[in-house]
């Protein structure tokens, strides 16, 4: 199981993707646990526990955002297609091509 973090400026937008993520992973059995919060609640130690963190377009490329995560993790912009329409297939697809792994019951393009 791997873990990815959704995160975006209040967490509010993260949270309303988080449900479907979730959802989607269950129900194509894709072995991802997605977990959310905002860009203030990123610690150290919520860093440490995720193999990918997920970062909504209007965080993704602030100077504080990548100060604060640094080389930790690995990290990825949301594509905005997919962050627009809240498509969380798309959103299982993608983080499943950012960790390198293509389980055969995704096949949503993203």
């Amino acid at each position: 199981m791997k873990n990815v973090l959704l995160v975006c400026g209040q967490g509010i937008s993260s949270q309303l993707f988080l449900g479907e993520a979730k959802r989607t992973a269950e129900t194509q059995r894709v072995p991802l646990h997605f977990s959310a919060t905002s860009l203030m609640e990123v610690t150290p130690e919520l860093l440490a526990e995720q193999d990918l963190v997920l970062l909504a377009p209007q965080v993704a490329y602030q100077a504080k955002m990548r100060a604060k995560i640094g080389d930790q993790v690995q990290t990825a912009p949301i594509p905005n297609d997919i962050y627009g329409w809240l498509n969380s297939q798309a959103l299982v697809k993608y983080a499943c091509h950012q960790l390198n792994f293509a389980p055969a019951a995704v096949t949503v393009a993203y």
